[in-house]
């Protein structure tokens, strides 16, 4: 349970943690859960002398949880203009990358946006920050879906030309449903986004200002870095 430390405000377990299936950002193996986000959190709560559970919920469910009631965070989350007066930040944890893929024997290229405006359809996971990017800049064609993997198996069997989104996550998510990584190709990368620990509104502000003291600790004293690293070994971390 959440253990109550002086200025943080907040009685014990009331605090709920959220992630979603999203590897190897954030994942449950076996029902552990693991990846960069989770060994993050992990490791900010051991410095704050917490240990406190973390629940894995789809991420439109998550994403609506975390606008309610009560203390919560849910990460890692992309933080985006729309967003951003909605939850209270700690982070950058990690950088996403949008991308549009297509079904490789398509043999599709796309040269702009523009051009992937004009397609019949593209498919964006709900409440996902690359819908949100693609709805901003006046996408009128965007079919949402409930998660990664139903996108792809709907990309594959010809529900649409393209799909919207994360490029980190990709190749768990084609492992995820069974698919080569080889049935897909990227056909234009379009915008990045850092991604954060999105604390409710409710959340008491000195537990959201504990937990980025000891983040930006471990940017400091390296073993953001080394999580990272560990993770993500071909991306750099974002250590502002």
């Amino acid at each position: 349970m959440l253990a109550c430390r002086p200025g943080l405000a907040l009685p014990p377990g009331e605090l709920r943690l959220l992630s979603e299936e999203f590897a190897p950002i954030n994942f449950s193996q076996e029902g552990t859960p693991r990846g960069l986000s989770i060994d993050l959190v992990t490791e900010i709560q051991r410095r704050l002398g917490q240990q406190q559970s973390i629940e894995f919920l789809p991420w439109s469910r998550a994403y609506r949880e975390v606008q309610g009631p009560g203390a919560s965070a849910l990460f890692a989350m992309a933080r985006t203009p729309g967003r951003e007066k909605l939850f209270k930040w700690v982070g950058p944890i990690v950088t996403f990358y949008s991308s549009l893929y297509a079904p490789r024997h398509d043999g599709l290229r796309l040269r702009s946006l523009d051009d992937a405006r004009r397609a019949n359809a593209v498919l964006v996971v709900r409440d996902w920050y690359t819908a949100e990017q693609l709805s901003s800049q006046g996408f009128n064609n965007l079919v949402p879906v409930s998660d990664p993997v139903q996108g792809i198996r709907m990309l594959l069997a010809g529900r649409a030309p393209l799909f919207a989104t994360e490029r980190i996550s990709m190749p768990q998510t084609l492992a995820q449903a069974g698919i080569r990584e080889d049935a897909l190709e990227i056909v234009y990368s379009f915008a990045s986004a850092e991604g954060y620990i999105a604390f409710s509104l409710d959340t008491p502000d000195a537990v959201v200002q504990a937990w980025a003291e000891k983040l930006r600790e471990m940017k400091r004293d390296g073993r953001f870095a080394s999580i990272y690293k560990h993770w993500l070994p071909h991306d750099a971390p974002p250590l502002r």
